[in-house]
C-alpha cells in the first residue's frame, strides 16, 4: 500500500495532473460561492473537458471540484449570509456575525483552514479504509451486486423530504436506463422507432439537462437578483491569529471525524454534517453559551465536517460503486463517462490501482491547493459574490449546450438535455429530487446485468438473492430504511399541521 501511495504522489505531481488538481479546486471555490450553484453543477460543466484527458488527471480535476465547492460555499455563507451550498448553512450560524462585527476576514480565513484540517482528516482516512473495505467487496457476488444497486438507491430515495416521491424518480430512472436495446434478449425497449435510441440515453446530456438546466431554468423562475451587499464588505487580516488557530484545532478535528463518519453512509452528506458538527462542537466548548455571536469554534466545525465527509463519501463510491452523496452521485456518472466504473475491482487491476492511488494521493495534494486558494482568494472574495446573475446564467446556459453537443456532435442530445432539463425544472418544482433519477440511470445497468446473471447461475431462482447472505442483509437493510423514513415522513406531516 505505501509503495501505491508513493506512485500516487508522483502521478499526482506530473505537471499535467497537478494542473488539473490545482485548476479545479479554484473553480470549485468559484462555483461553490455562488448561491444557487454546487459542486454537482461544477462537475457537469467541466464534463466536456473531462472527456479529453486522461483519467487520472480527470480524476483529479473532479475531486478538486468537490473539495473546492465545499469550501467555496462558506464564502458567501460569510459575507452574504447565504449559504453558497447547503453543507455552508451552519457555517452562517457564527461567520456571518463575525463579518457584522468587522471581521470577515478573519472569518474568512478560520473558514480556509478549518476546512484543510478537515479535508486533511478525511483523506487520511479515505486511505486507510478504502483499501481494507475493497478487500472485503472483492468477495461480492452478483446477487450481492444487486441488492447494493437496491440499498444505493433507497438510501438515496429517503434522504429527502418525501421518501415516496424519492422512490418514483429512482424507479423513473431505472426505467430510462432501460432505454435501448437489451442485451440479453436482443429487443428494442422504449425507442419509439428512433434509431438514435437503440444505443440508449446517453448519461452526459441527462447529467447536463436534471442538474444543471434545471438549475438554469428555476432561477430564472425566480427571478430575483443576487444581493451584492457583500461588494461592499471590506476583508481585513485573513490569516488567524494564534488563539484562533488554538480555539479552533480541537473543533476541526473533531468535525472533520464526524464528517468522514456521516460521508461513509450513503446519501447523507454535508448537509447533516455540518449541523451535527456545530451541535458536538457547541457541547465541548469553553465558550458553548456563546455560539451564535461570532465564535471560532463554531466557524471551524462545521466547516472542517464538511470536507471531512468529502473523503468519507468518496470511500463507498470507491469501493462498491455506491455514491455518497449527490456530487458523489454526479461523479459516479462522470467516471462511467469516461470507463472508468468504480468497485473493488479497481484496486486489484493494475490501471485501476493507478487510478486509486492518484485519487488518495490527490485528496491530500488538494488540501494544501484549497487552503492556499481560500486565503489567497479571501481579497477579492467580494468581488465574485458580485457577478450579476443576468451574466451568469447565460454562460452557464451556453456552456450546457455546447457540453451536450460535444458528447457525440449532433444536436439530438442538445435535445436530450432540454428535455431533461424541463424534467428536473419540474420535479424541483413538486418536490421531487434528481439525485434518485440520476443514480437510477447509473446504477440501472449494473442492477440489470447483475440481476440476469444471478437467475441464469440460479437457474431462475429467486430464492438465490434470500440464500446469499450478503444480499439477503442488503436487502433487509433496504426494507426497513424505506418503512422507516415513510413513517418519519407520515409523523412530520402530521407535525407540521
Amino acid at each position: 500500500m505505501f509503495a501505491n501511495l508513493i506512485a500516487g504522489f508522483i502521478n499526482v505531481l506530473q505537471p499535467f495532473n497537478f494542473l488539473m488538481a490545482v485548476f479545479g479546486t479554484v473553480a470549485g471555490v468559484v462555483i461553490g460561492a455562488l448561491p444557487g450553484l454546487s459542486g454537482s453543477t461544477g462537475i457537469i460543466l467541466l464534463l466536456p473537458l473531462v472527456y479529453k484527458i486522461d483519467a487520472s488527471a480527470a480524476l483529479l480535476l473532479l475531486c478538486g471540484l468537490f473539495c473546492g465547492s465545499m469550501y467555496g460555499g462558506s464564502i458567501s455563507a460569510i459575507l452574504l449570509n447565504t449559504p453558497g451550498t447547503p453543507s455552508a448553512t451552519a457555517t452562517l450560524l457564527d461567520g456571518y456575525p463575525m463579518t457584522q462585527n468587522g471581521d470577515a476576514g478573519r472569518a474568512l480565513g478560520i473558514s480556509a483552514v478549518s476546512s484543510f484540517i478537515g479535508g486533511l482528516v478525511s483523506a487520511i482516512c479515505l486511505a486507510l479504509i478504502a483499501p481494507q473495505l475493497a478487500k472485503v467487496a472483492l468477495s461480492f457476488t452478483s446477487p450481492d451486486f444487486f441488492a447494493l444497486s437496491i440499498f444505493g438507491l433507497s438510501i438515496m430515495a429517503s434522504t429527502g423530504k418525501d421518501t415516496v416521491k424519492g422512490l418514483i424518480a429512482g424507479f423513473i430512472g431505472l426505467l430510462i436506463s432501460t432505454v435501448g436495446v437489451d442485451q440479453v434478449a436482443g429487443i428494442d425497449r422504449f425507442t419509439f422507432g428512433n434509431v438514435r435510441l437503440m444505443r440508449g440515453l446517453q448519461l452526459l446530456p441527462v447529467l447536463i439537462g436534471v442538474f444543471a438546466l434545471s438549475e438554469v431554468f428555476t432561477i430564472v423562475q425566480k427571478g430575483g437578483e443576487r444581493e451584492g451587499a457583500a461588494a461592499s464588505q471590506r476583508v481585513g487580516r485573513v490569516i488567524p491569529t494564534k488563539a484562533d488557530f488554538s480555539a479552533l484545532l480541537v473543533s476541526a478535528i473533531v468535525g472533520g471525524l464526524i464528517g468522514v463518519f456521516i460521508g461513509i453512509i450513503p446519501g447523507t452528506g454535508g448537509a447533516i454534517s455540518c449541523f451535527l458538527a456545530y451541535q458536538v462542537a457547541k457541547k465541548i466548548s469553553k465558550r458553548g453559551d456563546q455560539f451564535g455571536t461570532g465564535v471560532p469554534e463554531g466557524i471551524a466545525a462545521p466547516e472542517a465536517s464538511n470536507n471531512g465527509t468529502t473523503g468519507g463519501a468518496l470511500i463507498p463510491m470507491l469501493c462498491l460503486g455506491v455514491p455518497g452523496d449527490t456530487v458523489t452521485s454526479v461523479m459516479l456518472g462522470a467516471l462511467t463517462l469516461i470507463g472508468v466504473r468504480p468497485g473493488p475491482q479497481m484496486f486489484v487491476e493494475p490501471e485501476g490501482i493507478t487510478i486509486v492511488y492518484a485519487i488518495l494521493a490527490g485528496m491530500i495534494i488538494i488540501q494544501f491547493i484549497m487552503l492556499l486558494t481560500g486565503l489567497g482568494c479571501a481579497k477579492v472574495s467580494p468581488s465574485i459574490l458580485k457577478i450579476p446573475q443576468t451574466v451568469l446564467l447565460p454562460i452557464i446556459a451556453a456552456l450546457c449546450i455546447v457540453g451536450a453537443f460535444s458528447n457525440s456532435n449532433n444536436l439530438f442530445d442538445v435535445l436530450i438535455a432540454i428535455c431533461f432539463g424541463i424534467l428536473g425544472f419540474g420535479m424541483k418544482k413538486f418536490g421531487y429530487p434528481g439525485a434518485p433519477l440520476v443514480l437510477g440511470i447509473v446504477l440501472g445497468p449494473i442492477a440489470e446485468s447483475n440481476l440476469n446473471r444471478a437467475l441464469i447461475l440460479s437457474e431462475n431462482s429467486w430464492s438465490t438473492f434470500v440464500t446469499h447472505p450478503i444480499s439477503c442483509v442488503f436487502l433487509i437493510l433496504s426494507l426497513v430504511i424505506i418503512v422507516f423514513s415513510v413513517i418519519k415522513n407520515i409523523k412530520d406531516k402530521k407535525e407540521s399541521r
